[in-house]
């Protein structure tokens, strides 16, 4: 395993896991109308779990010997919620984490903890994914 490039990876991921976050975050302020309170919750445990994940990706850095750096840059602005086309957004961003996993795992197959490591994540992702897909279903 090379650790210098999986350190990189994780940042990378770390990153996304914030950014995701904070897009949670954000979407759940801009929700009204009957369904509120359940998106709301959504968005805010997605929130939660997000910055979870960066934290164990954090501490995994540390462990190898790296330095978690947070480097996220997001326009947040307020602008027309349509709540369809957030659950949207929020399938990219699971998207990119899981396929950002998956990039991952490929780095770490000599490694056995590293690998389950990274399988967790991409199981969870996974689930994350098939929550909103069903969420969209009319």
């Amino acid at each position: 395993m090379d650790k210098a490039k999986v350190i990189k990876k994780l940042n990378d991921m770390m990153n996304l896991e914030l950014s995701g976050a904070l897009k949670y975050v954000h979407y759940s302020l801009f929700i009204f109308g009957v369904r509120r309170k359940p998106i709301i919750e959504f968005f805010r445990e997605q929130a939660t779990e997000s910055i979870g994940h960066a934290t164990k990706l954090g501490e995994k850095i540390t462990a190898l010997g790296g330095n978690p750096s947070v480097n996220i840059t997001e326009d947040l602005k307020a602008r027309k919620i349509v709540i369809e086309q957030l659950l949207k957004e929020s399938m990219q961003i699971e998207s990119k984490a899981l396929s950002g996993y998956m990039n991952l795992l490929k780095d770490v197959e000599d490694d056995v903890v590293m690998d389950n490591f990274v399988r967790e994540f991409i199981a969870e992702e996974s689930e994350h994914l098939e929550d909103v897909e069903k969420m969209l279903r009319e």
